[in-house]
């Protein structure tokens, strides 16, 4: 196996838009041939400034400090939160990691910035000198901002040089974005005399200022010269492609190395002041220069395989969605997503949930213990459920970072709500494309919604069983007697109910027994309320057992119990007989050293079951008769 590299890891906000993407793409260009790969760790909070949404990226913080790197390069203008910036800063300078900051100073980084005002100088320069411009126009940024402010100084500066003259009518501010600049290049063309050159502050002006200028019937540049600044994709695909001054990407990353290099070999590297990278004057067509690079066709054929990719994705992640609305468990999501993601099989994917959110999971250190749920591996599906701690990002991470494994980089997002952080999703990439850094953004926030819907179906399953359990008891509650679990008078009357209207027992007997206990007033007086209660259960005990193969007992309060028999014949059992059984059950069961005895009165009576029998009638004339056992028991024993 070859050779294990390290891990250079760069973390910041929007790392897939144009600017930063291409100076991570130029950074892993240069980290192939210096053996390190690199992590890129895409913070998702917009803008990072609120304390949910800081709470919720310290986590992904926590993983960066976690693991081995041998640098960490913080994309500081990108991230808003000025806490944020330290904290990473500060712990991984503690861990002895050296760390980088581009385009925002932070004490004890080595701090490196663009240097855009030498650059738009230059850019200003070029079209002094090279198409003899006289009368420059300068279309600046925002009133007051400091970028732009610089621009202007540099502005300034450059016609001071060649001795022209500063026009201040000739100066207009379009905000860096399009309509703003649209109006200001209206006041411009309105003037007797033209500018024979617009130079803008960034390149979307520019290109604003282009499809002004032929709208109104002039041409670029043979009429008017326009520049831009940023070395931006829609500047170069624009007709005319735009002159601008594009950042010295491969200079930056090279700088990052280098620096790197010397902490290696133990030289002391100083960090008190900021290293500055000069823009480079990249003259095209909209000033009158042609710039050798990817002809229009080429670069038609980047967009429209971006846009199939992009129209794919959708559809993918659609369904991801759609399909996640039925499902409420983990599995079932996994297998969803194994389907949503089968189109980019060729890169590597991963993703880890945090044990917080995966069911049946023991003895675990909250929120540092992940399980894995999707391994996409040399175009294959590899087992998951793997349990392993955060620290090493991926399981096997180092056979993932040597020479040969065909990951150049990696990039990690977090899958998270507003609130809650599920875990992260890791794509690894060989030669990253801005639109394979896009959807890896794209696939977390598409995975992180399917897995809060899975979750949430999951928690309102399982809702629905408690409260299917709940009703379940609150029925038995209200049909069932609270000290003995028999019946109720509810209860009873609703079963006899169904019995009676039950046509398979029409014809048949029903025989109704009233059954009262005897003496419990005296139990209660004598030996407590307990007791009393001891000697309710009992008997209902006994009841029960007696109407246990073809009847229903229950307990109407106090001392009363009722009972019901259904039987192909009419039942001719005495009140004695009734008791003698019930007898025979509590003196196996009962405690035999009660100084009480557990005894009933017991009355019946039968009928036939048709539609048109009354229980409550036959229940009184059952009434009647226990009572009258009572009565005449009483009198035997007096």
């Amino acid at each position: 196996m070859s050779e294990h590299r390290e891990i250079i890891a760069v973390c910041g906000c929007w790392l897939y838009e144009e600017k930063e993407n291409a100076f991570i793409t130029e950074l892993v260009r240069q980290c192939k041939d210096n053996d390190y790969v690199v992590a890129v760790f895409n913070f998702s909070a917009d803008p990072m400034e609120g304390v949910a949404e800081i709470s919720r990226e310290t986590r992904l913080l926590e993983i960066i400090e976690e693991i081995d790197c041998a640098a960490v390069v913080i994309m500081g203008e990108t991230i808003a939160s000025v806490p944020m910036l330290h904290v990473v800063s500060t712990n991984m300078q503690k861990k002895g990691v050296p760390v980088f900051s581009l385009e925002r100073e932070l004490p004890g980084c080595v701090n490196i910035e663009m240097n855009y005002s030498s650059g738009f100088k230059d850019m200003v320069l070029h079209v002094l000198m090279q198409h003899k411009v006289k009368r420059p126009a300068m279309l600046a940024g925002v009133k007051g901002n400091d970028f732009s402010d610089q621009r202007i100084a540099s502005f300034r500066e450059a016609l001071a040089e060649r001795g022209v003259e500063f026009d201040e009518s000739l100066l207009k501010y379009g905000d860096f974005w399009d309509r703003p600049a649209r109006q200001a290049m209206e006041e411009y063309l309105s003037l007797e005399e033209l500018p024979d050159a617009i130079i803008c502050a960034n390149d979307a002006m520019a290109i604003a200022a282009c499809d002004c200028i032929k709208k109104a019937g002039l041409k670029v540049p043979e009429d008017i010269i326009v520049t831009g600044i940023d070395g931006t994709l829609s500047g170069r695909l624009n007709f005319p492609s735009i002159s601008t001054v594009s950042p010295d990407y491969k200079t930056e990353a090279a700088l990052v190395l280098e620096t790197l290099a010397a902490y290696k070999r133990g030289e002391n590297v100083d960090t008190s002041y900021t290293r500055m990278i000069d823009f480079i004057v990249t003259p095209n067509l909209s000033c009158g220069c042609k710039h050798p690079g990817k002809t229009a066709e080429e670069m038609v054929n980047i967009m429209a395989d971006s846009t199939t990719d992009q129209k794919w994705h959708m559809t993918a992640m659609n369904r991801l969605l759609f399909e996640s609305a039925e499902s409420d468990s983990l599995k079932g999501a996994v297998k969803i997503l194994e389907t949503a993601v089968s189109l980019w099989t060729n890169h590597f994917h991963f993703i880890g949930m945090f044990v917080d959110y995966v069911d049946a999971v023991t003895n675990v250190i909250p929120g540092r213990e992940c399980v894995s749920v999707l391994r996409v591996e040399d175009g294959e599906y590899k087992p998951v459920g793997e349990h392993y701690h955060e620290s090493e990002l991926i399981p096997g991470i180092h056979k993932l970072t040597t020479k040969d494994s065909g990951i150049n980089m990696f990039m990690v997002r977090l899958l998270h709500t507003h609130t809650e952080v599920f875990g992260y999703i890791v794509e690894g990439f060989e030669d990253p494309t801005p639109r394979d850094m896009r959807r890896c953004e794209e696939l977390g926030m598409f995975v992180s919604t399917g897995i809060n819907i899975v979750l949430k179906n999951h928690k309102l399953t399982w809702l629905n069983a408690r409260l299917k359990e709940v009703n379940k008891v609150m029925e038995q509650a209200s049909t069932q007697d609270y000290l003995t679990g028999i019946y109720n008078r509810r209860g009873f009357f609703d079963e006899v109910g169904n019995l009676i209207g039950d046509m398979a027992n029409h014809g048949m007997t029903l025989t109704v027994f009233s059954i009262d206990l005897d003496g419990l007033k005296i139990i209660n007086d004598n030996y407590g309320h307990l007791e009393g209660d001891y000697a309710i259960k009992t008997m209902a005990q006994a009841i029960k057992n007696f109407a246990a193969r073809n009847g229903i007992c229950a307990r109407f309060g106090g001392d009363e119990y009722e009972c019901v028999l259904i039987t192909d014949e009419p039942l001719n059992l005495s009140a004695d007989t009734v008791r003698e059984r019930l007898y025979g059950y509590i003196e196996k069961h009962a405690e035999t050293t009660k100084p009480y005895e557990i005894s009933a009165s017991v009355g019946s009576v039968s009928a036939p079951i048709d539609p048109a029998l009354n229980v409550e009638e036959l229940m009184k004339e059952a009434d009647a008769r226990m009572y009258a056992d009572k009565e005449a028991r009483r009198k035997k024993r007096a």
